[in-house]
């Protein structure tokens, strides 16, 4: 019987190549340490059903909500329904060790913060970089940009929603650092890829990415 302390909240697209492992892989990591969710995004292919059988449980959406949207999701049942302390957030394509995975949930557990964020060796793409500067200088904060993260469940039922503009997963971290919570920083590792970026090509990731900085800065000058 999985812990009722965390979940973990795994998005997947037409994941089907690497959802199994990832989550066999997570299951022999930390045991029976959290309850794995896959958040399956409406794919055409055999997500859901090589999800389900590695062992998470699986929320199959009747359409494509997004990358964000579909944690959303996620988040919401897990606090609902699970009734969690903590919710972690990682990817599908196994890029995210699940070493760092537990290293993650037992810091969360042995300290006192609302928030914890994984710090990569390297941004993959130079409008990433230039995230991570503007955090760095802001916030102190390394890799807003980093899908490993893990967030206690009060902070997610205080602000209500994962993102309401495309932050790239970085709104929930933004609004808690600019209201003063325990945000911690760890470093993770971050193993190849063996398919393509879900971000796409590099000039389209890069015009997003840069756009979303840019509505970052208007919602921090509204916020404060």
């Amino acid at each position: 019987m999985a812990s009722n302390k965390i979940a973990i909240i795994i998005p997947a697209y037409n994941e089907e190549a690497s959802i199994g492992h990832v989550i066999k892989e997570l299951i022999v990591t930390i045991g029976n340490a959290a309850n794995v969710i896959v958040v399956n995004d409406h794919s055409p292919d055999q997500t859901s059903r090589i999800a389900r059988k590695a062992g998470a449980l699986v929320l199959d959406l009747e359409s494509n909500h997004g990358y964000a949207k579909a944690i959303e999701q996620g988040l919401a049942y897990a606090n609902k329904e699970l009734n969690v302390d903590y919710l972690l957030t990682m990817d599908a394509d196994g890029q995210h060790d699940p070493i760092s995975v537990k290293l993650l949930i037992q810091a969360m557990i042995k300290g006192d913060f609302d928030l914890i964020v994984g710090i990569r060796s390297q941004s993959a793409r130079f409008s990433e970089w230039l995230y991570g500067k503007y955090f760095s200088r802001r916030f102190d904060i390394y890799d807003p940009l980093c899908g490993l993260k893990v967030y206690r469940a009060s902070l997610f039922q205080e602000y209500g929603v994962f993102e309401t503009y495309d932050s790239i997963g970085t709104e929930l971290l933004t609004w808690a650092l600019l209201n003063k919570r325990n945000v911690h920083q760890l470093p993770v590792n971050i193993r190849s890829r063996k398919d393509e970026p879900r971000f796409g090509s590099s000039w389209s990731a890069n015009k997003r990415i840069f756009v979303s900085l840019l509505q970052t800065f208007g919602y921090i000058r509204r916020r404060q």
